[in-house]
């Protein structure tokens, strides 16, 4: 071989020492990042708790307004009664 093939096999051993540092960090950095991620049976279950959380004050609130309309009824018959029994 000549001495024009052993520098260009040098360049390219020395940019495949760097591509694969610059790899090793790469894969470092994602290993990292992805540590801050649920998995996806995790995210799973709490999403399922939160829809649970969600439908059980949506039937609070159902709720809630039925008790208040209950109430405005007894305080308005017992206006009433209370003006037939002023009146009478």
């Amino acid at each position: 071989m000549e001495q024009k093939d052993y520098e260009r096999i040098a360049k390219l051993e020395t940019q495949l020492e760097s591509l694969t540092e610059g790899l090793k960090r790469i894969e470092k950095k994602l290993d990292t990042f992805t540590t801050n991620f649920i998995t996806r049976s995790e995210a799973d279950i709490r999403f399922g708790n939160i829809e649970k959380e969600l439908k059980e004050v949506k039937e609070d609130k159902r709720a809630n307004r039925a008790f208040w309309v209950s109430v405005s009824a007894l305080a308005v018959t017992f206006i009433f009664s209370l003006l037939n029994y002023l009146k009478g």
